[in-house]
């Protein structure tokens, strides 16, 4: 008898979210992103993106914006330029994946924004549609939708 393998990509996309308890008993709540201008980065989160502006906070000189994304926030952080560590690499492999519904639609949106796409809209082989952009900072954002059942490759 043969054991059966993990879920396929397509599999786990089509099951109900789940909290996943670890072992401190934790969740993600917040995704946290350095950037180098507020400001700049809200237009682009909140203003191509649409994602919700929860709340936004000063103090000691430090900028800060709470993005809405379901059970999770992005929270967005700007340091003062005396606090930034200057051997941050925030490309650094790190990719942002967000849902997103009528990807078409928002990828013209992106485009027209001048946001730089790092990869054309595709239909990815698990059965998503995809478009890959970089924000302000240079963090890869990846927009999904699923569309349909994985293609065999």
């Amino acid at each position: 008898m043969v054991a059966p393998g993990p879920p396929s990509r397509q599999e786990t996309l089509k099951q109900p979210a789940k909290q996943v308890q670890g072992i401190m008993g934790s969740s993600l709540c917040h995704l946290i992103l350095d950037v180098r201008d507020l400001s700049r980065s809200l237009g682009f989160y909140h203003g191509v993106l649409g994602l919700a502006i929860d709340r936004e906070e000063d103090f000691d000189g430090h900028r800060l914006a709470y993005l809405a994304t379901g059970p999770c926030q992005v929270l967005l952080v700007q340091q003062p330029s005396e606090d930034q560590n200057p051997l941050l690499e925030r490309r650094g492999g790190l990719v942002i994946n967000f849902r997103v519904e009528n990807l078409p639609s928002v990828a013209e949106r992106v485009r027209s924004s001048g946001v730089t796409v790092l990869r054309q809209l595709e239909m990815a082989l698990w059965g998503e549609r995809t478009l890959l952009v970089a924000d302000p900072d240079g963090y890869a954002v990846l927009l999904s939708e699923p569309v349909g059942a994985a293609r065999q490759g």
